[in-house]
């Protein structure tokens, strides 16, 4: 994740895309080729964010 990005309501992460680097939204993200950790992390930042952080 980029540390140069700071919002307090979106997570961004580095993207490499014909060889630059971009900051983009993790809620605008498909992940498509990833190892289970990695789609663990993106679904549950997906299903907290979907809830508004909240338990119940």
């Amino acid at each position: 994740m980029t540390d140069e990005v700071v919002s307090n309501r979106e997570m961004f992460v580095l993207v490499e895309w014909m060889d630059r680097e971009f900051g983009v939204p993790l809620s605008q993200l498909e992940v498509l080729d990833v190892d289970s950790d990695t789609r663990q992390a993106v679904d549950d930042w997906h299903y907290w964010n979907g809830n508004g952080g909240r338990l119940g």
